[in-house]
């Protein structure tokens, strides 16, 4: 940190922050960071000096490989990202107990019940789709899987890491935006 008392003409000064907007009148943007801590830009610093998680202009289509070294390679930069979670064995259980042809006293066709298996079996080798704001540093499990700081999610100060934290598996993205461009894959 700089210590104020110490800062002169020429000093150097370096700033990674992750912003919330929380207003946006005729000149200037209210922003607050991670720790709670208010600071105002103005139009011309934000549109210079800052990225956009979600805003885009322009749309690429990308191979999953090349998608996902692009997000691997995105570290320290807020953005969108769209995957599909982890199958979990107690969700397509769940989904396959909910097939039962006499629940509530009503028997499913056999048509229905073939739609109903072939949906469950669907979910279960992709996984639910999720979209997520926020940010990662690059650090991995031993699976591959990035740690992404979940940005829309409240951080609980009085934990010593951060409960924003999720598992994204870069092999399953969809679709992210970065730095003004929506990467989709092909």
């Amino acid at each position: 940190m700089a210590d104020f008392k110490k800062l002169k003409a020429g000093s150097k000064l370096s700033e990674t922050q992750y912003y919330n907007v929380e207003k946006v009148d005729n000149s200037n943007v209210y922003l607050k960071n991670d720790l709670g801590e208010g600071i105002v830009v103005d139009a011309s610093y934000a549109e210079k000096c800052l990225v956009s998680a979600d805003q885009f202009d322009t749309e690429k289509v990308m191979s999953k490989t090349d998608i996902a070294n692009l997000f691997l390679a995105s570290t320290n930069i807020a953005l969108t990202v769209n995957y599909n979670k982890q199958v979990k064995e107690e969700d397509v259980k769940k989904q396959l107990y909910a097939l039962y042809p006499n629940k509530g006293g009503k028997i499913l066709s056999e048509a229905d019940f073939k739609k109903k298996i072939a949906s469950a079996i669907s979910d279960a080798l992709v996984g639910e789709e999720r979209t997520m704001v926020g940010r990662h540093y690059g650090s991995q499990d031993e699976f591959g899987r990035v740690r992404f700081i979940d940005m829309e999610e409240t951080r609980d100060t009085s934990k010593d890491y951060d409960t924003r934290q999720r598992l994204v598996d870069p092999r399953t993205i969809n679709w992210l935006i970065l730095k003004g461009v929506k990467y989709k894959v092909k």
